[in-house]
């Protein structure tokens, strides 16, 4: 996220719980509440409290209403998700229940049920024609599998490995270099690189406040870690690498892959010369 998008959420005046933006952080999300809960308890201070305070208003606390809510939801949407990775990288069906506070069984049904509504959405977007986005039948057989495993056969805590690029990706990312957006426009680094992308690099420089600017992203496998490095550094930017959300090793962009917010880092970073993306 930019620091004209962080500029942006600042200044968005929240209602409803559908006025927080997609993919919003949550501690963004926990910083609006934040600012307007404390306006809310300054109305607890007395009326000759000596101080100048900022007393809360009927929109403090409907925004507290709405963000409590956009938070749960986000919570919430995201509990399967991390029992599947808990699962996934060693934790036993027990730990899970225990950090969920219910018991086995009742772990088990939560992971399969969000399992079948992710497949359930994978196969209705390809009924639509549109990029399947969920599980596929391979992801939700594992998924599945991960339910019914016993704590007594748990084998030792490993790192999940990349899959595979899937040539629906494949084609969706050739898709995108070939038709740039308005916001951002994607490219290549030109490697020739078959391997799935488990890290994904940032190039960045610093912004005026506690964020930084985004300026592109190159996806990345581990052995072209050093690479990508290499090549954001080289172009002046800061290089910030981490490891690719859940869903990205799970459905991984090709190595080499990158999304970048400018023409001058698309050309800078991508294997496309200046000229071309103008």
């Amino acid at each position: 996220m930019t620091t004209d998008e962080h500029a942006r959420w600042e200044g968005l005046e929240v209602r409803r719980p559908g006025d927080v933006p997609a993919a919003t952080p949550l501690a963004w999300q926990v910083e609006k509440h934040t600012a307007h809960n404390d306006r809310l308890m300054n109305c607890a201070l007395p009326a000759d409290f000596p101080y100048d305070v900022e007393r809360g208003t009927a929109a403090d606390a409907l925004a507290v209403i709405a963000l409590r809510e956009s938070i749960r939801r986000d919570v919430e949407h995201g509990r399967a998700v991390r029992v599947r990775e808990a699962l996934e990288l060693g934790a036993s069906w027990k730990d899970v229940a225990a950090a969920l506070d219910v018991d086995v069984d009742e772990a088990r049904i939560l992971l399969r049920t969000w399992a079948a509504g992710q497949r359930n959405m994978w196969l209705r977007h390809e009924e639509e024609g549109v990029r399947p986005f969920g599980l596929d039948a391979q992801e939700h057989a594992a998924v599945l599998a991960l339910c019914e495993r016993r704590d007594e056969a748990l084998a030792p805590a490993a790192a999940p490995a990349t899959e595979p690029v899937k040539e629906s990706t494949r084609r969706y990312a050739e898709e995108l270099r070939s038709n740039p957006g308005q916001a951002s426009a994607d490219g290549h680094t030109g490697w020739e690189c078959t391997a799935g992308a488990s890290l994904i690099a940032d190039a960045t420089t610093p912004g005026p406040g506690r964020l930084g600017t985004m300026h592109a992203a190159i996806y990345t496998c581990p052995e072209h870690r050093a690479a990508a490095e290499e090549r954001i550094t080289a172009s002046g930017y800061n290089a910030d690498v981490r490891d690719a959300p859940p869903g990205h090793r799970w459905d991984p962009w090709p190595c080499g892959h990158l999304t970048a917010y400018k023409a001058e880092a698309l050309a800078a970073l991508g294997n496309t010369p200046a000229e071309a993306q103008r």
